[in-house]
């Protein structure tokens, strides 16, 4: 009885822990990468679904998106070259690799639709 209550208290602990994590991950993520975004009208949820079509496994997309942040250009972006006759091409990151892997998977986790998609069952009568 009390290792479960101790258990118990250990996953409330790590929950909310990981929760604080995520909130400031997207805390950074805004701040960082999508304050620009939203002021530039760059559309990133259409981006992050392109690079899903694309590329479909997360680790490829991660790093897929790592390598056109550490040497922007046409060729190692996922848009077209339409794209960037209204949107600029991005400058180099001088961000460190830690910093940037996390605000990638932070960029992931925000437009993901893995979380966002409910499959609903209908009762067989």
């Amino acid at each position: 009885m009390i290792y479960q209550r101790f258990y118990m208290i250990i996953a409330i602990v790590g929950l909310t822990g990981t929760a604080c994590a995520q909130e400031n991950s997207t805390a950074s993520l805004g701040k960082a990468c999508l304050s620009c975004h939203q002021a530039q009208q760059i559309p990133s949820e259409m981006i992050y679904r392109r690079y899903l079509m694309h590329y479909a496994s997360k680790e490829t997309i991660k790093k897929k998106i790592a390598a056109y942040l550490k040497h922007p250009s046409t060729d190692t972006s996922i848009m077209p070259a339409p794209f960037f006759r209204k949107f600029p091409l991005k400058k180099a990151t001088t961000l460190d690799d830690k910093r940037l892997e996390r605000l990638i998977e932070a960029y992931i986790a925000h437009y993901d639709v893995d979380g966002k998609i409910v499959i609903v069952t209908q009762d067989e009568d």
